[in-house]
């Protein structure tokens, strides 16, 4: 193999990274976003069958069987009223590759109306967030 032929191959193969290597991150983001949307959606479930057994929502999460994502923390909010009687919220932890997802905080409420937040708080769609 001559200098010119490896420097080609090396090309395409940096080209291939190139393109290959941010599709892959972007997949990834995508599958951990969609497990956190998955619990939060199990926590909703329990939160309910909380107040069901208790007659009050609980201040607190402790879902034990619930299959949470490593990648987010997930708190809820009972100070509010009508469908926002309660908020689940799902934030990346800081140095986290979900931490520079476009959807960052996936929020929740009691009527299962979804929305997000960016990284500085701002609401954004929700398009192509909730999978």
């Amino acid at each position: 193999m001559t200098l010119l032929e490896l420097l080609i191959v090396i090309g395409v193969i940096g080209a291939l990274s190139a393109i290959a290597v941010p599709s892959y991150t972007n997949h990834l983001i995508k599958a951990e976003r969609g497990r956190a949307q998955s619990g939060l959606y199990q926590l909703q479930v329990w939160v309910e069958q909380q107040y069901t057994e208790n007659g009050a929502y609980p201040n607190a999460l402790s879902c034990a069987r619930c299959q949470l994502s490593e990648e987010y923390t997930f708190s809820i909010d009972t100070s509010g009223t009508g469908d926002d009687i309660y908020k689940l919220t799902a934030t990346p932890k800081s140095d986290t590759r979900q931490e520079d997802d476009k959807c960052h905080t996936l929020i929740i409420n009691a009527v299962t109306s979804v929305s997000n937040r960016s990284k500085g708080g701002q609401e954004i769609s929700s398009d192509n967030c909730w999978i």
